[in-house]
């Protein structure tokens, strides 16, 4: 009976090592696919099989460089949202490289988010070039290394816009926006300066816009500020602290978990964390650091490690075009020049940041023409939005003919009302921005720039 036993358990001991082997072999497979450099693409009239092409999913062929057709082109997708009906009240909902929001969608669950915001609506969502799983091998070398030229063409705004354009110009052919095309756009933080640069080059074909807790590179070059808020406006305590401690060493960590709070608008736990690294902190202050710092969120070891690997490097390309002109110039020198985003964002960028001292990249520059947009544009901005302030929004805002800065006691996330938000974008979208209804939630007290 004992033997038997004793049979019995070293069975299984051996079984239980043959899972953990098999669970760690399959751990390590799937880590390798996740940091291998992308190899190959969809060919020509092949689609994700995850993925079907239906009346929902739209496949199209694009140009790899829409300056030079003779590279080819890659298979592209958009995706119509659960309550679609083809004409003119068709929104764009527009999110740039690093925000990396549109995947393959294919259960309902999948626009949870989406129809939180604008649910109801006829909205259609575009599979960024550069974001998985829409890769290109083009921009790496043969070593594996990142092509740095290549990578900002090919994964590069300017290129991002074209193909939106190309979309449109599908679904008119398809009859899925009205005989003249004309859309409308809705954009959010990077997104909502991608809504900007389309309205650029092809403003005629947009009807209205919504931009929300966005900024723009030009507008804040013009006025000498950064593209990004330097903490001294919002929490000039947290800014003390912070440079105090950076002059003794980079705080890269530090900076990025109170970038990470600064977006919720925790101005509190931002001092905090911050003092928790001074000489002479508590273990209970301490403690409250490592509970912020556990969470993967807010753990730039973690980020920066997903950042790093190979097929994210079109995060990288965006931040680089947002805000690689103000890194270059960035210099910590006071308490009032304190930046979160770009005392981590150098970390990051570090490799983009020598290519273009090498001059393999140029500095990015942006200059759009905003006077030749005559339809309609909202910007909304938030009293505590520490990346991008109401003074941004108002230039925004004041630099196209007809528009309206609405400013709400939020933060850049903007959650705090959010069935008034849903029923004030879709009164706008709808019946446009002069409308009674969408003057009705202008005027709410929530808004804080009532006329």
């Amino acid at each position: 009976m004992l033997g038997c036993r004793g049979r019995n358990f070293k069975f299984l001991k051996f079984l239980a090592l043959a899972v953990l082997v098999l669970v760690c072999l399959y751990g390590w497979y799937e880590y390798r696919e996740l940091v291998a450099v992308p190899t190959e693409r969809l060919t020509t009239g092949s689609y994700y099989s995850e993925m079907p092409p239906d009346s929902h999913h739209h496949y199209l062929q694009l140009p790899v460089d829409h300056n030079d057709s003779s590279i080819g082109n890659f298979t592209a997708f958009y995706i119509l949202s659960p309550n679609f009906e083809p004409g003119d009240n068709v929104i764009f909902w527009l999110f740039d490289n690093q925000q990396e929001a549109v995947g393959m969608l294919t259960s309902p669950g999948d626009f949870e988010y989406f129809e939180n915001k604008i649910g109801g609506l006829s909205y259609v969502l575009i599979g960024n070039r550069g974001v998985s799983p829409t890769l290109f091998p083009e921009v790496y070398n043969k070593d594996g290394s990142i092509n740095y030229s290549l990578a900002v063409n090919l994964y590069g705004s300017a290129q991002q816009i074209e193909d939106i354009e190309t979309v449109r110009q599908d679904m008119q052919g398809k009859g899925l926006l009205s005989r003249e095309g004309k859309i409308m756009l809705y954009g959010g933080s990077g997104g909502g300066f991608l809504v900007q640069q389309y309205l650029d080059r092809y403003g005629s074909h947009v009807s209205r816009a919504l931009i929300e807790s966005s900024g723009a590179p030009d507008l804040a070059r013009q006025h000498n500020v950064t593209f990004a808020s330097n903490l001294y406006k919002s929490n000039p305590e947290a800014a003390n602290v912070y440079f105090a401690l950076s002059q003794n060493e980079p705080e890269p960590s530090l900076a990025f978990m109170m970038f990470k709070l600064g977006l919720q608008g925790d101005t509190y736990s931002q001092i905090r964390v911050a003092e928790s690294k001074a000489e002479g902190s508590t273990f209970r202050d301490k403690y409250f650091y490592f509970k912020k710092w556990i969470l993967p969120p807010n753990n730039f070891p973690f980020v920066s490690s997903i950042i790093s690997i190979p097929s994210e490097v079109e995060v990288k390309v965006r931040i680089y075009e947002l805000a690689g002109a103000d890194l270059l110039d960035y210099n910590s020198t006071s308490p009032t020049k304190i930046n979160l985003m770009y005392e981590w964002t150098r970390v990051v960028l570090a490799d983009f940041l020598k290519a273009n001292a090498r001059g393999i990249i140029s500095t990015p520059h942006f200059s759009l023409n905003r006077s030749n947009y005559t339809g309609e544009i909202m910007v909304w901005s938030g009293t505590r939005d520490q990346d991008f302030s109401t003074q941004t929004g108002q230039w925004i805002g004041d630099s196209y003919p007809h528009s309206r800065q609405v400013v709400f006691n939020e933060t850049h996330a903007r959650e705090q009302y959010d069935d008034y938000y849903l029923n004030f974008r879709k009164a706008f979208f709808t019946t446009g921005m002069e409308s009674l209804e969408t003057l009705s939630y202008y005027q709410d007290s929530r808004q804080l720039n009532r006329k």
